[in-house]
């Protein structure tokens, strides 16, 4: 709409000109330039009606709101997106974003147990936009500088002071909503929102990472010689659990033992180890007399 405006302007300007602009002829002078300012008075008036509309025309975007001054002052005005219409030269007009801006800030605290821990925090947030009056007023439009990053640093360093190094990592979730509560407290007194917090990163000096980092190295040592010393102890059990049943097998069949028993196992272990033959040839002494074996059965041919 502006650029329209100072078209219109710029096209009734060059036309007045045009206008007021006429070239006669004459016989003793020849052609002679004359200029009448009462010919383009019309257009020059429709000029100068364009050009001020052109300058008490502005627009405020999309996410912003427009901050009414008069000669700097605050005149209490507040605009909302869209065309506009000021008083030109007297008014001016400031924008102020409403929109959700996004800051990223690395700190570095001390935690519970006086550890050095680097912090890297997200923060979302957005000016309160029935407030921009009062914003303008108190931050000049520099919300950041002037109270956002402080109170995210204040916010790091209160927070990270109330837990130990392993606990910031164990309740990373409390130590954000923390840190989140405390920035909205803050931030609250001068019309800004929070909207979002993330902690993005936790980092420990390099003596504290290698003293964690021995720390879970000998939980685990431990945890293994836990661990077979458990499985030595099971192993010790089951031995003990089976000789118990072997020896109370045993005792079962003690109790069972009788002599017409003792004979059956006799022959049956004759059985499985005799076929019935008797030997050929007998050994006597150091095995140097052999005597021959006379089957009496067979020589009377009883048996073949």
């Amino acid at each position: 709409m502006g650029y329209l405006l100072f078209i219109a302007f710029v096209a009734f300007l060059l036309l007045g000109i045009w206008r007021a602009t006429a070239i006669t002829l004459s016989v003793h002078e020849g052609r002679k330039l004359d200029f009448n300012l009462s010919r383009g008075l019309p257009f020059f008036a429709i000029s100068a009606l364009i050009f001020v509309f052109w300058l008490s025309f502005t627009t405020i975007d999309a996410g912003y709101r427009g901050v009414v001054l008069r000669f700097g002052a605050l005149t209490g005005r507040t605009l909302e997106p869209g065309p506009h219409l000021i008083i030109p030269v007297f008014e001016t007009v400031k924008p102020i974003s409403v929109q959700v801006q996004v800051e990223k800030l690395d700190s570095q605290a001390a935690s519970h147990d006086l550890q050095v821990v680097h912090t890297q925090v997200t923060l979302a947030y957005y000016q309160d936009p029935c407030c921009v009056t009062d914003i303008w007023a108190k931050l000049n439009d520099d919300a950041l500088d002037r109270v956002v990053i402080p109170a995210i640093q204040e916010a790091i360093k209160a927070q990270t002071a109330q837990f130990d190094a392993e606990q910031l990592i164990a309740q990373r979730t409390l130590v954000r909503n923390g840190i989140e509560q405390y920035v909205h407290d803050r931030l609250t007194a001068h019309h800004i929102d929070v909207d979002a917090v993330s902690i993005t990163d936790f980092n420990f000096s390099e003596d504290y990472n290698r003293a964690i980092e021995a720390k879970v190295t000998a939980q685990q040592n431990a945890l293994k010689a836990e661990n077979d010393l458990n499985r030595i102890k099971i192993e010790a059990e089951q031995k003990v659990t089976q000789a118990q049943a072997e020896a109370k097998a045993l005792e079962v069949q003690k109790q069972q033992i009788t002599p017409e028993l003792i004979e059956l196992r006799t022959i049956e272990m004759m059985q499985s180890r005799w076929d019935g033959r008797l030997p050929d040839v007998y050994m006597a002494g150091n095995g140097s007399n052999a005597l021959p074996m006379i089957d009496v059965l067979k020589a009377a041919g009883k048996v073949k």
